[in-house]
C-alpha cells in the first residue's frame, strides 16, 4: 500500500525535535563561520510571518536574526 504524502498543514505542525540549536559543523564553518544556529520549528516562522503588518514585507534575513535572538544562537 503506497503511503499518502503529507499535505502542507501536516508538515506546518510537524515540529519533530524542533526547535534546536546545534554547533556549526566543519563544513558549515567556511560559509557561515562558527558558532551555533538554530533549526527553528515549521509554526515559529509561519507565526514571524503572520505577525507582520499587511502591507509590509519582512526578508529571510530578518527571520532568521528574530529566531537567532529568541533561541540565543549565532545566527538561524
Amino acid at each position: 500500500m503506497a503511503k499518502l504524502r503529507k499535505s502542507w498543514r501536516e508538515k506546518l505542525h510537524d515540529s519533530r525535535d524542533m526547535p534546536k540549536v546545534v554547533e556549526v559543523t566543519p563544513e558549515m564553518s567556511h560559509r557561515w563561520g562558527t558558532g551555533t544556529v538554530v533549526i527553528p520549528a515549521p509554526l515559529e516562522v509561519d507565526g514571524i510571518m503572520k505577525s507582520v503588518p499587511e502591507g509590509r514585507i519582512i526578508t529571510i534575513n530578518r527571520i532568521r536574526e528574530k529566531l537567532a535572538k529568541k533561541h540565543n544562537a549565532s545566527f538561524g
